[in-house]
């Protein structure tokens, strides 16, 4: 059996559990994800919504949806302001803040980098993880 790996926002006031294993880790260049992180990206796992579940807090989540964003939505600790997982839209899925872990998930590195093409000038991507224009299934490019 999997020991499972927690999480918590900065002020410990919202905590999760995962069960099982968890997809690797992805790093967003987007600018919206460059925004909500406040760094060069946004580094976020995959976790199945069913091996997911809130231990506390759940209640101090707060959703802001981009204006104009087409859906895009930020979810954060209204005490804090720390970013907090997400449910996909399909609901099968949790999007998970890699920063938020408070356990050793196993992964070690990034599989991918997306929206490189937006990426801001000062980042170099120096990892030899595939990289993509745009979101995974665009064009896969050489730079970073």
């Amino acid at each position: 059996m999997t020991k499972a790996i927690r999480g918590s926002c900065l002020c410990g006031e919202i905590r999760f559990e995962i069960d099982g294993e968890v997809g690797p880790a992805g790093q967003c260049h987007c600018s919206k994800c460059r925004k909500v992180s406040g760094t060069d990206g946004n580094a976020v796992f995959y976790a199945p919504a069913a091996a997911f579940r809130w231990l506390a807090g759940e209640d101090l989540i707060h959703r802001f949806v981009v204006p104009d964003g087409g859906g895009w939505a930020s979810h954060f600790c209204r005490q804090c302001g720390s970013p907090v997982p997400l449910n996909g839209n399909d609901g099968t899925l949790f999007f998970v803040p890699a920063g938020l872990l408070d356990d050793d998930p196993g992964f070690r590195g990034y599989a991918a980098h997306i929206f490189v093409g937006s990426k801001a000038p000062w980042v170099c991507i120096a990892d030899s993880a595939p990289k993509y224009e745009a979101g995974f299934g665009s064009v896969r490019v050489d730079r970073g």
